[in-house]
């Protein structure tokens, strides 16, 4: 009965070891599969971080030198405007009769009939 009990124990125990040793294999396996899981997770988010990181940046450098380019054109602008205000004046002017004979006794040395221009020196201030 001594030796009945005992192999019978043993047996037991053999089988509980081995179902221990099953269910320690399984968790391993679990916890192998749960890091290669974790490890592609990481890899597809660091990839996915990655992508936005350079595609924000593209867009600040793109936005950048937009702000610049139109800093640039209003400021020509400006001038544009400058010199469209100037060109009207002399669009003006040109249509002022008074304005176009002195002009013309200016920088052409016209006269009026039994009229005398005189050029002066001119005269330097040092």
């Amino acid at each position: 009965m001594v030796t009945d009990r005992t192999s019978r124990v043993r047996e037991m125990d053999k089988s509980y070891i081995q179902q221990r040793e099953q269910e320690l294999e399984m968790a391993a396996r679990k916890r192998r599969g749960l890091f290669r899981r974790l490890t592609v997770l990481a890899i597809f988010v660091v990839a996915l971080g990655s992508i936005a990181c350079v595609s924000i940046y593209t867009q600040a450098s793109s936005l950048e030198g937009k702000r610049q380019e139109q800093a640039a054109l209003e400021e020509e602008l400006k001038k544009l405007q400058l010199e469209e205000a100037r060109l009207r004046e002399d669009i003006k002017n040109y249509n002022d009769l008074d304005y176009i004979a002195e002009i013309a006794r200016r920088d052409y040395y016209l006269t009026k009939p039994g009229e005398t221009l005189f050029k002066l020196p001119e005269s330097s201030s040092n």
